[in-house]
């Protein structure tokens, strides 16, 4: 494994995807476990899509995590979807790890809520409310923070928004099988915002696989710029960047 910082965020190199996940998995135990001696319960955000499957299943493999006292909330949701839709967040989350690891809750973002103003009003009296200890995200192949597309709002400092997803984004939720073609993607979805995700003291961004290799040196070795949301990233001393080898590939520090 190998270390190295951009900026202020550590970056993380493992040999693979899944030794990816098993080291971030480790990193997210002790980091839960070193909170519950102060905390009677904690709350983590944690994120969906194919980057989170290596970490998903290696936190279900560990024995060392009192899920019994972690709330779990999540980032995003399609504006108009409901919970039971093939391609629903929530879903995905309760089949890959809620379901496996029984927390205290589990907090569904509700996208076919109405009015949605409702629904963010709610979630973002959870977030405030809970105080989540950790962030667990990723990073799309367009930059976005969740669903923070380019161009992102870094200033907002509310807590879950509106958003509008651009065609690269959309076209990604296609590439990974969530729908069946490009206009099946809704347009729209609720997003925690890119402040919501980096507020907790602890943020861990999983981001393997080669597809996300061009997005990767751009976040980390181009400008801070609000057109490469995780650019953010270079100024956040509290979080870690985790990449496997085919993500890292284009790094000149692995070149």
């Amino acid at each position: 494994m190998q270390r190295t910082t951009y900026g202020l965020l550590e970056v993380l190199i493992s040999e693979s995807n899944q030794a990816l996940g098993e080291l971030a998995a480790q990193d997210f135990a002790t980091v839960v476990r070193a909170d519950l001696q102060t905390r009677d319960e904690i709350a983590v955000i944690l994120a969906t899509g194919n980057s989170q499957l290596s970490f998903m299943d290696a936190l279900c493999e560990r024995d060392d995590i009192d899920w019994s006292r972690i709330s779990i909330l999540h980032m995003d949701q399609y504006l108009g979807m409901a919970h039971e839709h093939p391609a629903s967040f929530s879903l995905y989350m309760e089949e890959k790890l809620v379901s496996r690891v029984s927390p205290k809750a589990f907090y569904g973002v509700r996208g076919d809520r109405t009015p949605i103003a409702d629904e963010i009003t709610r979630y973002s009296n959870l977030l405030r409310d809970l105080d989540p200890t950790v962030t667990v995200m990723g990073i799309g192949e367009n930059g976005h923070l969740a669903f923070n597309d380019p161009p992102a709002d870094f200033e907002t400092r509310e807590l879950i928004h509106i958003v509008d997803l651009d065609e690269a984004c959309r076209t990604q939720q296609v590439g990974e099988g969530h729908f069946a073609n490009l206009a099946e993607v809704p347009t729209q979805a609720l997003s925690l915002t890119v402040h919501a995700l980096l507020r907790p003291p602890t943020v861990f961004v999983l981001t393997p696989e080669a597809r996300k290799v061009h997005v990767v040196k751009r976040s980390l070795e181009g400008p801070v710029t609000p057109d490469c949301p995780a650019s953010i990233l270079q100024t956040v001393a509290h979080a870690h960047l985790y990449l496997d080898q085919d993500s890292a590939a284009g790094l000149d520090v692995v070149a």
